[in-house]
């Protein structure tokens, strides 16, 4: 247990990294919500309701546009060849090889309207968070029908984002009151509660091991958070670190698949790095306008060895990519 005192608090700077701008997209026509890798392929969803699908090594055009759902895309998550998106409406869409196959109107068809969603790392289950304490998790297969499983949180109103552990085993979910609540995926139960932040948590990451949880916040923070140290109660019990260096809203982090490094991006239009060992900040960049999704490059052949690549997209309207210097 890590009472709030001993909470380690960040804010300079030990080392540096540099990482460089790369390739872009053109403008879309509006501003870029979510973001995923699938493979060697980028997925992209805007707040004009499209998700398109970009070959990372060549960004000059979209290889698909798929048909618009009904408002801005506030999720994608994806795993194999499928991926999964929400809407603004309620609407959770399920892609595979490139296109729709199913999708769901939570806002009718579930007593959980979806805002965000998430899918797990096997492609094997999906779950969704939004108005209200209660999360819905669905097993899916080919198509999103399935039985719905609910778990029901202690604190907040809204959920604002959702995400699974690398594992699969657990589900991780941001409120909008700054609480933050872990699922045991098998059980459904509420295993961990953290209340690490004084405002909305608006992006979840996972450590490549699922043992850390990144939060990141209105409040300008990041908390890291030890899973196994449990949570359940006292505020800010299973954090170790308190990142700080964000001078507005964090509005999204991604760690590296070599557990090496975070990214986060935020309102203040920059993008950090943090080394996750030293609790540093080793890099800032500074992009055209607000970044709300950081996405690293995956493993797949012919990538960029892990750690060295990473996506970003946001109100400048395009994806662009980062890439450590040197790396060929």
């Amino acid at each position: 247990m890590t009472s709030r005192s001993s909470f380690t608090r960040i804010t300079t700077t030990s080392m540096s990294l540099v990482y460089l701008p790369q390739e872009a997209t053109p403008p879309q026509n509006d501003a870029l919500w979510a973001l995923t890798w699938l493979g060697p392929r980028l997925i992209s969803g805007g707040a004009d309701g499209i998700v398109r699908i970009h070959d990372a090594t060549d960004l000059s055009l979209p290889l698909n546009e798929l048909d618009a759902l009904p408002l801005a895309i506030s999720s994608l998550s994806g795993a194999g060849d499928k991926f999964l998106a929400s809407s603004l409406d309620g609407t959770v869409a399920l892609a595979m090889d490139g296109q729709w196959v199913d999708r769901v109107d939570t806002a009718r068809e579930s007593d959980v309207p979806a805002y965000a969603a998430a899918m797990h790392p096997q492609a094997e289950a999906c779950a969704w968070v939004g108005r209200g304490t209660t999360v819905a998790l669905r097993r899916i297969t080919d198509s999103l029908a399935g039985e719905d499983s609910r778990a029901t949180l202690e604190k907040g109103r809204f959920g604002m984002t959702v995400k699974f552990s690398p594992d699969g085993r657990q589900l991780a979910v941001g409120m909008e009151s700054g609480h933050v609540a872990v699922i045991d995926v098998a059980t459904s139960a509420v295993v961990a509660s953290y209340a690490a932040h004084a405002m909305c948590v608006r992006t979840l990451d996972w450590s490549p091991d699922s043992q850390w949880l990144y939060s990141g916040s209105d409040d300008a923070r990041i908390v890291l958070h030890d899973v196994r140290a449990g949570g359940e109660g006292a505020r800010g019990e299973g954090a170790v670190a308190i990142l700080q260096g964000h001078q507005s809203w964090v509005l999204s982090t991604a760690a590296s698949p070599d557990s090496k490094l975070l990214a986060s991006g935020g309102a203040d239009k920059t993008v950090k790095l943090w080394d996750v060992g030293q609790r540093a900040c080793v890099s800032t960049n500074t992009a055209e306008a607000e970044v709300w999704a950081v996405a690293w490059q995956g493993e797949y052949e012919g990538a960029l060895p892990p750690g060295k690549q990473f996506a970003i997209a946001g109100d400048d309207k395009k994806v662009s990519l980062y890439r450590a210097a040197g790396a060929v």
